[in-house]
């Protein structure tokens, strides 16, 4: 069965205007809390009705800014997963994670690109040992699927993408953990870059 998520509270905001600013806030919140069903998207017309305001500030909080702090928070906790990991990485470390991008790049399906995508990633952490890092991981990365979509379907990201993941490749084989964590801040924040930008443009052209 479906996770029923709990409903949001703007009981207190119902008697006046709601800047965007509030309602990201209990956005925020409510995705923090894995309030959302993991991947689903967020319904406008139903958190307009519980806000009791419009679908524009509802659009607003939902899309780029929201987008951009999840990346951020991403690079924060993959960057230094990475250089966590990179010194304890074993051969067998090195061709999961290589089985991986070969999978990947024969790969056209959406849901298994992104799978995959996750997969990766995940087989350059574990080595770090980290298993409270690595949920917290799992957690932004799944609230963050409703958005990478955008990036494989309509953006046409994943050959630039396993450009970087090949290249973070040699960086662990070479055992350079700080340029691991600085390419790999560099791989989300340019992922997370292109999606909020796509965002925008959205909200421009629906105004």
């Amino acid at each position: 069965m479906p996770k029923a998520r709990k409903t949001i509270r703007p009981d207190k905001l119902r008697q006046k205007a709601i800047p965007t600013e509030s309602i990201t806030n209990a956005l925020r919140e409510a995705i923090a809390c894995g309030e959302f069903n993991a991947g689903a998207p967020l319904r406008q017309d139903h958190i307009a009705a519980e806000f009791g305001v419009s679908h524009i500030p509802v659009r607003e909080a939902l899309s780029a800014k929201v987008a951009w702090e999840l990346t951020e928070y991403r690079c924060l906790l993959e960057g230094q997963m990475a250089r966590w990991a990179v010194p304890l990485m074993s051969d067998s470390d090195f061709l999961e994670a290589e089985r991986i991008l070969d999978r990947l790049d024969k790969e056209t399906n959406t849901r298994e690109i992104l799978r995959l995508n996750t997969a990766f990633h995940a087989a350059l952490f574990v080595p770090a040992n980290r298993p409270y890092f690595l949920k917290s991981i799992e957690k932004v990365r799944i609230n963050l699927l409703r958005y990478w979509r955008l990036a494989w379907e309509e953006l046409g990201h994943k050959p630039k993408s396993q450009r970087d993941h090949r290249k973070l490749m040699s960086l662990c084989r070479k055992r350079d953990a700080e340029a691991v964590g600085i390419e790999m801040e560099r791989h989300i924040r340019e992922t997370g870059t292109l999606i909020v930008g796509y965002l925008k443009r959205k909200e421009r052209e629906a105004a």
